[in-house]
């Protein structure tokens, strides 16, 4: 596909924000075709530093920062808010992940930017939100995921509250709800020719995000229990692995014991009706793990399912990648990146293919664009040499 054919094409984004939060939102606008200028410090990203290096990048660092362009300047520096400002008017949108009154230092601020541009999108990402007593506390995933109540609605089975570990799920939900509401916003801009300002929390998100919990709370005084599934709904042991079972419509529960062979089951009092099989949850639990001896979890997967239940093994990240529908999908693409090689990246739900596109796309290195896009703004070579060696802006590559 054409970069000029896709739908954000044309729309220039100066992307101020840090970590995961905002540079997830803003990759997701590049896969939809936008310019998304990313400004770093001279020293780069905080998330370029992480471990798991790769040609000088993490992990996290691609997945956040792939298709856009660097710009490394020093907002300190005497000459570079100014220069940032300047960038920056010529963007649709800008995005920042500052704490609440920092970026009014540089003259960053929505106020300051939309003076002139009554149509710019605007968004800002805190931790704690622009007002209230928190508003300027910072704050990084796993403390969002405990004060939001996350935890204890992950709680293990002995109520130990805990955090889901191994992904930024606070900070990657807060990069959705922000990229739907810069959408939504160019949108209106279209419709009705006027900016928005708009502001996201993690806090906010998370609270989106448990809605459904929240409701409950409130309506029941307290009371609502955390969602529980109907046993025999679970996972369980089988010959090399964990099996995850789901039963929870009317016959359901009939269906799996004939795939089982187990059709004396339903004729137990103890497991006739979901309250009978609630009340003897472990004695059930201990039928339906006995019945799953005998073969791996790979083939009660797929005789359960062609029979009608939904059973899935416990899959680790290399088996899901590698499963006949994820390659089917081509969920994961292998693309060639230029001084990088090959690297592998998900498929955006909604968004073409990366592979699809024309013209190239790139794991940017700190500052890697720095020149070109001060070109664009209408700096001569002379000017920007001068702010290369006056450590203003940053052009070399990571090494």
């Amino acid at each position: 596909m054409s970069t000029t054919e896709q739908p954000l094409s044309g729309l220039r984004v100066f992307d101020l924000s840090q970590g995961v939060a905002g540079p997830y939102c803003t990759m997701m606008l590049a896969a939809q075709g936008a310019d998304v200028i990313k400004v770093e410090p001279p020293e780069g990203d905080w998330l370029r530093a992480g471990r798991n290096r790769f040609r000088g990048h993490t992990p996290a660092s691609i997945t956040v920062n792939i298709g856009k362009r660097s710009l490394a300047i020093d907002l300190k520096h005497p000459d570079g808010a100014a220069l940032a400002r300047r960038i920056a008017a010529s963007c649709d949108i800008v995005i920042e992940s500052f704490r609440p009154g920092v970026v009014t230092k540089f003259g960053l601020d929505h106020a300051t930017l939309s003076a002139d541009r009554p149509d710019l999108i605007y968004a800002s990402i805190s931790g704690f939100g622009s007002t209230g007593p928190l508003g300027k506390r910072g704050v990084i995933d796993q403390i969002m995921q405990a004060f939001s109540g996350w935890m204890t609605l992950n709680a293990s089975e002995d109520g130990t509250p805990q955090r889901t570990r191994n992904v930024v799920l606070a900070d990657q939900i807060t990069g959705l709800y922000a990229y739907q509401a810069i959408s939504s916003a160019i949108i209106g801009r279209l419709r009705f020719n006027r900016g928005a300002h708009i502001d996201i929390s993690l806090l906010g998100a998370m609270a989106a995000f448990l809605s459904p919990r929240i409701t409950g709370h409130v309506l029941s005084d307290g009371q609502a229990s955390a969602a529980q599934f109907a046993p025999p709904t679970g996972e369980y042991p089988t010959d090399d692995g964990l099996l995850m079972l789901a039963v929870f419509k009317p016959g359901e529960f009939e269906r799996l014991c004939k795939n089982l062979k187990r059709d004396d089951l339903p004729q137990d009092a103890r497991f006739a009706t979901p309250a009978a099989r609630a009340e003897h949850a472990e004695a059930l639990r201990a039928e339906i793990a006995r019945s799953l001896k005998g073969r791996t979890a790979l083939e009660w997967e797929g005789v359960l399912s062609d029979g009608g239940t939904m059973a899935s093994a416990v899959r680790d990240i290399g088996a899901f990648i590698d499963t006949p529908q994820t390659v089917a999908l081509d969920l994961v693409q292998k693309v060639d990146l230029p001084e990088f090689g090959t690297c592998p990246l998900v498929r955006l739900p909604g968004a073409a293919p990366w592979s699809d596109r024309e013209g190239a796309l790139q794991m940017p290195d700190i500052g890697q664009h720095s020149a070109e896009i001060l070109r664009e703004t209408g700096l001569t070579t002379a000017e920007i040499d001068h702010l290369l060696t006056d450590g203003c802006i940053r052009a070399a590559k990571t090494p």
